[in-house]
């Protein structure tokens, strides 16, 4: 593998840590249940 596509796959990794964290903040914001949490998963 080559030190470009070790780049680019260490990029993805960092973007989906941002995107848990952005939906647990919006779930905190709009004070989801967990259930309702799990709805919105698995649609």
């Amino acid at each position: 593998m080559t030190a470009d596509k070790r780049k680019v796959k260490g990029d993805f990794s960092d973007i989906s840590a941002l995107e848990k964290q952005i939906d647990e903040m919006v779930y905190e914001l709009y004070e989801l249940t967990p259930e309702e949490i799990r709805l919105e998963i698995i649609e």
